[in-house]
């Protein structure tokens, strides 16, 4: 019987954490292209800005609660080790929390922001001073954040490549593939978002934005996926042995059929699907809501079966387990 130190609280924390990472990106990304100096996809800015701080919140605030004594998380802040990708990735994340709540403050319909404030006791006099219009600043914020984003899209990857004698893990190119999964799955996610919003009809050029978009995420991901494979085939016996684990081993069907075939492969098909008459054709992009909500659906399943899949085998992979498993 194996013990796992990382449980699937972690794995939701990673995922959550990347899903933010993705979100603010793609949502930032729209604000910055612009049609005759406005916005071209303003609708997808909003709503990305609005969702990105939530999941990482919500994932930091299971982890903290998870911990033996929740109450000491604070002295994650009061001794920073550089050496650390725990420490660093504390510091990372708080920062991209508040960047993210600031951006989506930025994009709060005015009478949201009065109606939030309304709530606020009056005599609560510093509180009310926060009720100013930031949105000149969206851009601002947007630049600002994306290092932020990226930096929290990687080190999603880098706080497992940095446990040691992990032979799964230990190479940057997994550092790489969440970047990739993570912005692939906060595009996906606003994919879902748009076309689930039925007060207000997805406009085709929105959606064909963010097809686009993720085909290209997915597409990256996939070209790091196989200089992994062969970066390990050609590595010394230990990192051999752990990529056992996913060419024959325990985990070989759920990365090969579930994650690479139906979260990767397959929606990656049908948002090609989607695109080529437009890019083959030249016809008028006409996406279909149903197609859009299963490949978002799927990238979103195979973002959550990646980590799955690399915390639990990352952990079998230690060098004193892989004897036992062969």
């Amino acid at each position: 019987m194996h013990e796992f130190n990382w449980g699937l609280l972690i794995v939701v924390y990673l995922f959550l954490g990347g899903l933010s990472a993705g979100l603010f990106f793609a949502a930032g990304l729209a604000n910055y292209l612009e049609v005759d100096g406005q916005p071209a996809h303003p609708r997808i800015a909003r709503m990305g800005a609005l969702l990105a701080p939530w999941p990482v919140a919500l994932g930091s605030g299971l982890l903290i609660l998870d911990l033996g004594h929740w109450y000491r998380f604070y002295k994650l802040f009061t001794h920073f080790r550089w050496e650390s990708p725990m420490s660093i990735g504390s510091y990372l994340l708080t920062l991209f929390t508040l960047i993210a709540f600031a951006y989506a403050y930025a994009w709060l319909p005015e009478d949201w922001r009065q109606q939030l404030f309304a709530k606020v006791p009056a005599a609560w006099t510093q509180v009310h001073r926060l009720n100013v219009d930031i949105s000149a600043h969206r851009k601002t914020i947007a630049m600002v954040g994306f290092p932020f984003s990226i930096g929290v899209g990687i080190y999603t990857g880098v706080l497992l490549g940095a446990v040691s004698a992990r032979p799964f893990w230990n190479t940057n190119l997994v550092a790489q593939m969440f970047l990739f999964s993570a912005l692939s799955s906060g595009t996906a996610a606003l994919l879902l978002a748009l076309v689930l919003d039925k007060r207000n009809p997805v406009e085709q050029r929105d959606l064909k934005f963010l097809v686009w978009l993720d085909v290209i995420f997915i597409s990256l991901e996939l070209f790091i996926i196989l200089p992994y494979l062969i970066h390990g085939q050609l590595s010394v016996l230990a990192v051999k042995q752990a990529l056992w684990l996913i060419l024959g081993g325990p985990y070989t069907f759920v990365f090969w059929v579930c994650f690479l075939g139906f979260g990767l492969l397959v929606p990656l098909g049908i948002e090609v699907y989607e695109l080529a008459p437009s890019l083959l054709k030249g016809r008028p992009f006409h996406g279909n809501r149903n197609l859009a909500l299963t490949a978002a659906g799927l990238v979103l399943f195979g973002g959550f079966l990646l980590r799955y899949i690399f915390v639990y085998a990352g952990q079998l992979s230690s060098f004193h387990k892989m004897g036992m498993l062969r």
